[in-house]
């Protein structure tokens, strides 16, 4: 839970913001060994996705890995789930499905979108344990909308390769 917690804080730490707002995270221990991560106030969708990039594999935090998220687009409403590329040596893509069944790859940071050939599978939300007393952590997010893809849709090409 502590290094949980602690790479939490330092995804707060990465940026500035422009337009800055606070959000509160809630760290809920699991039966299975695992935390699930709870949003309270919901979280800007460019932070949802990077969060889950970050929590994946964070410097200095051993034991975070394995991060997946559900966001809904704001542009569209529609649901993804996501998780880290492991195939991507970079660690900067997360690859899944929407709701719908569209295969997609999220580029880190931009949040760029695409389709893509291969084929994902959209997982349903688990069943989180909630504790009485999570350990409750507040950030400073940018909610700023002049950067990355805001509304969270497919916009590049299908199969788009971000490396330069």
């Amino acid at each position: 839970m502590s290094d949980v917690k602690a790479a939490v804080v330092d995804y707060d730490g990465l940026s500035r913001e422009q337009r800055p707002n606070v959000f509160r995270v809630e760290l809920h221990p699991q039966s299975s060994g695992a935390v699930a991560v709870v949003l309270p106030d919901g979280f800007p969708a460019y932070d949802l996705a990077n969060m889950t990039g970050w929590l994946s594999a964070p410097p200095d935090q051993e034991n975070v890995h394995d991060a997946v998220s559900w966001i809904t687009a704001p542009g569209s409403g529609v649901k993804y789930y996501l998780e880290p590329e492991t195939g991507n040596p970079w660690g900067d893509t997360l690859i899944g499905a929407s709701k719908l069944g569209q295969s997609v790859r999220v580029s880190l940071p931009e949040t760029g979108m695409s389709e893509v050939s291969a084929s994902y599978s959209y997982r349903d939300e688990p069943e989180i344990e909630i504790s009485l007393q999570p350990v409750t952590i507040e950030v400073t997010l940018d909610t700023s909308t002049a950067f990355g893809n805001p509304n969270f849709v497919v916009n590049s090409p299908k199969d788009h390769d971000w490396r330069w």
